[in-house]
This record gives C-alpha cells, structure tokens and sequence, in this order.
C-alpha cells in the first residue's frame, strides 16, 4: 500500500465519537440554572480574591490577611467543580 492511498480521515476510535456517546448517558445532578448560576458566582469571587491577595500583598498586610486571600482565590474552582460546572470550550 502507497503512502498516498491511506485516508486519514477513516479513524474508527475517534476520541469525539467516544465522547458523544458518553454524554448522552451523563444526567447531572444539577440544573442547568444552578450550574450556570455556580459557575458566575465562582467566577466573581475567584476575581474578586484575586484582587484583594494582590492588594494585600501590595500595601504590607497581614500575612494571614494575604494567604487567606490567596486560599480563596482557588477555592472556587473546587466549589465549581462539586457542582458539575466545568469549561465546555468550542464544540466543533
């Protein structure tokens, strides 16, 4: 068989083939609004934390001051995450 006679474009194991199959099977535990709702909720204090660490890390704060600041500017994407919000991208 000649290089030019294979079509790449013939994969039988598609990783998107596999992944729409899976998410017709996935119920979420929560409502569309209430992950939508999370996800900006999230977003916001995610912002807002990072603001106030690097505030607080500007203007000689407390140490606790900064790190707490600092925890919470992770935090909410482990709060996202135990609500099932996650980052869908592009479908193609």
């Amino acid at each position: 068989m000649a290089m030019n006679d294979i079509d790449i474009n013939t994969d039988t194991n598609s990783t998107h083939d596999r992944n729409e199959n899976e998410d017709k099977d996935f119920k979420p535990t929560f409502s569309k609004r209430t992950r939508t709702t999370v996800y900006i909720l999230c977003m916001v204090l995610g912002i807002i934390s990072y603001i106030l660490t690097v505030t607080t890390s500007a203007m000689s704060a407390p140490v606790w001051l900064t790190v707490t600041c600092a925890t919470l500017t992770a935090a909410p994407g482990y709060i996202a995450a135990a609500f099932g919000v996650h980052y869908d991208g592009i479908n193609a």
